[in-house]
């Protein structure tokens, strides 16, 4: 993942409610899965696969994010426990990944991540809840420009409560 898509991922996080903090931590494990798809074609042995840092790491975060999702199921629900079936099939295959460097059935994957990620988007608008980080900072869109670019967003500080006072 770029460091740009990171900082995308933390402004909107610093935005989003609950529904919306679901719909991007499955964004950031298709992006990872996506890492450990690239990483998994450089590796031609299993000793190679065991010794590439890249895509270790890409399959550490990716099962990071699904174990996040998984921790936080409500099994109140009978969903819950059809979701953490999905996802510990989710984390069996990356961590296959991890040792063979076979990364063919991850398709597979990133196809459930996107329609669970699509279901959520689809009931986004009946959440009408506030912002779950309070005191951060506003994001204005517009055109602006930055030092060496133009830049979309704009944050701003309207708020000066932020932080610790002396």
């Amino acid at each position: 993942m770029t460091k740009d898509k990171k900082k995308e991922f933390t402004l909107r996080i610093s935005q989003a409610n609950k529904t919306e903090l679901i719909i991007i931590l499955y964004e950031m494990t298709i992006c990872y899965i996506e890492d450990v798809i690239n990483a998994s074609h450089t590796s031609d042995s299993v000793a190679s696969v065991i010794d590439n840092i890249e895509l270790q790491n890409a399959v550490r975060r990716a099962v990071g994010c699904i174990e996040e999702m998984q921790n936080n199921l409500h099994y109140e629900y009978d969903l819950a426990k059809t979701l953490k079936q999905i996802y510990l099939y989710m984390k069996k295959e990356l961590r296959t990944v991890a040792i063979t460097g076979d990364a063919s059935n991850l398709d597979i994957v990133k196809k459930e991540l996107i329609s669970l990620k699509d279901a959520y988007e689809s009931i986004k608008s009946t959440d009408t809840s506030e912002a779950i980080m309070s005191h951060t900072q506003s994001v204005v869109t517009g055109m602006t420009y930055g030092r060496n670019s133009v830049l979309l967003d704009s944050l701003t500080t309207e708020y000066t409560g932020r932080g610790y006072t002396v």
